[in-house]
């Protein structure tokens, strides 16, 4: 009866040595979920801070209001079609007009081949171009003023 019993509580002994070894793994498991998903959510939080605005100064005719307000996304398209960013209903506008990108932290004003041109503080775009808070984008009458986040 002494070697059974021994085998007995030898048994019993490595199913609770094979609990707590998965009761560590569940714990390390947990923990790693529960720092990636703050990870997530922060990450989240932060792509849901506005990057900046563009703000309608002169409608031109269009049914844009003046001071309307247009959030500006990493890559931001401006034209008459409605598949762009903001939509400008201007016959001087074309289908893909122009694009507000943000890279390598600056912000760039390009027009995308438009007929009419894109102007930059009333200048007119011959490539792609550097904006800032305060610059004045304009498209066919339509006149913007772009408002960045922290600037």
């Amino acid at each position: 009866m002494g070697l059974s019993l021994l085998i007995l509580t030898l048994r019993i002994v490595a199913v609770i040595l094979l609990y707590l070894f998965l009761l560590g793994i569940v714990t390390v498991m947990w923990r790693d979920w529960r720092a990636v998903s703050q990870q997530v959510k922060a990450v989240r939080q932060a792509a849901s801070l506005p990057l900046g605005r563009l703000l309608v100064i002169d409608s031109g005719g269009t049914e844009l209001l003046p001071g309307q307000a247009f959030p500006l996304a990493v890559a931001t398209r401006l034209g008459r079609s409605a598949s762009n960013t903001v939509m400008i209903d201007d016959p001087f506008a074309s289908t893909e007009h122009a694009s507000l990108v943000q890279r390598g932290g600056r912000w760039w004003l390009e027009d995308l081949g438009s007929r009419n041109g894109t102007l930059l503080n009333g200048e007119r775009l011959t490539g792609p171009a550097i904006v800032a808070t305060g610059d004045e984008l304009g498209i066919g009458a339509v006149k913007l003023r772009i408002e960045l986040q922290g600037s």
